[in-house]
């Protein structure tokens, strides 16, 4: 509801600041170090994407909570592409650091293979709209999409994935990454520790039991 209006305004450019800082600061705690994560998504704004001086306040802000760059994925929608001069200059300055960019919402709007493929994306998360419409009314066009991606050298990322039969499908055509509310809701950064904590013991425990057969 309220990021239309932070759009509109211009208020979205510091409230991505402020969250890219959070998500640095979050990253940084030794105790989420601990967790082992590969990596976080942070979604752009288009809005953001437009501001010449994205690169270099980000890059500021990564360095002063010295979290590897490498550490930070940046989600951009396909509307950011319209301007795809600037947005081209903004990653390459960024790409440098060691920033990673994701394509986000594919299958919700106009992008096509050929246009993806003037970004230097790592990974393409397909909209949860388009996943959901596959196992509504099966055809060949989700694994075919897939398929294609995963040629081209890119991983790909489900979303809205609810059901562990949407899981099992997803993984049986090669879909490298699932999101959705299967694992879990959105919650809090305080409660993602928890969660991951628990999930961590859970998973020593089985590995544990296994050992034991």
């Amino acid at each position: 509801v309220f990021i239309p209006i932070a759009e509109k305004d211009g208020s979205i450019t510091a409230l991505g600041k402020q969250v890219f800082e959070k998500v640095c600061k979050f990253m940084s705690w030794p105790e989420t170090q601990a967790l082992g994560l590969d990596w976080v998504n942070v979604n752009l704004s288009p809005v953001q994407c437009m501001n010449p001086h994205l690169a270099e306040e980000f890059i500021a802000i990564q360095r002063k909570y010295g979290v590897p760059a490498a550490k930070i994925h940046l989600e951009i929608t396909e509307e950011s592409i319209i301007n795809l001069t600037t947005l081209q200059n903004q990653i390459a300055r960024m790409r440098k650091e060691g920033f990673r960019f994701v394509l986000d919402d594919y299958g919700s709007g106009y992008s096509n293979l050929m246009m993806v493929r003037n970004i230097p994306f790592i990974n393409i998360k397909l909209d949860m709209t388009f996943v959901r419409a596959h196992f509504e009314d099966p055809n060949t066009l989700l694994p075919d999409t897939i398929r294609a991606f995963r040629e081209l050298g890119f991983s790909i990322t489900a979303e809205g994935v609810e059901t562990s039969a949407m899981a099992l499908a997803l993984d049986e055509m090669d879909t490298t990454y699932l999101q959705g509310f299967h694992y879990a809701r959105p919650m809090p950064m305080e409660d993602f520790y928890v969660f991951m904590k628990a999930a961590g013991r859970q998973a020593e425990e089985e590995e544990a039991g296994d050992d034991c057969m």
